[in-house]
């Protein structure tokens, strides 16, 4: 894909690498700078996704995960922070369950491997 968009630009711009006495020089530093920019932009974006920011995740406001447990290879139970109010869901491939919604708030919230109590459950 790569080479095709240099021989786009090459064909468009021909007639003027001809006619520089340079050309070579040119078009050198016209694929670093292309290059350059395409890195750039893959590494802003591999920056966003490793930073996780909120708004471009789509995330909204009022839902926060506050831990995850797995159980298994495809299931978790999960404590969900919904405006304030905690609770404990099933998820699973097939489906999401209500456990439980808790009285008591977790304390860790990046605790992922801490279980909410599940006795009464």
């Amino acid at each position: 894909m790569i080479l095709m968009l240099l021989a786009v630009f090459g064909s468009l711009f021909a007639s003027a690498a001809f006619a520089a006495s340079t050309s070579h020089v040119n078009f050198t530093t016209m694929l670093a700078a292309l290059l350059a920019v395409i890195s750039l932009i893959f590494t802003v974006a591999w920056l966003f996704k490793r930073m996780k920011i909120p708004i471009l995740m789509g995330t909204k406001p009022g839902l926060k995960v506050i831990s995850q447990l797995p159980l298994g290879q495809k299931g978790r139970v999960i404590v969900l922070d919904v405006n304030g109010e905690q609770v404990l869901i099933g998820v699973t491939v097939h489906q999401i369950t209500l456990l439980k919604t808790l009285d008591t708030r977790t304390k860790n919230d990046e605790s992922a491997s801490k279980a909410p109590n599940l006795d009464s459950a």
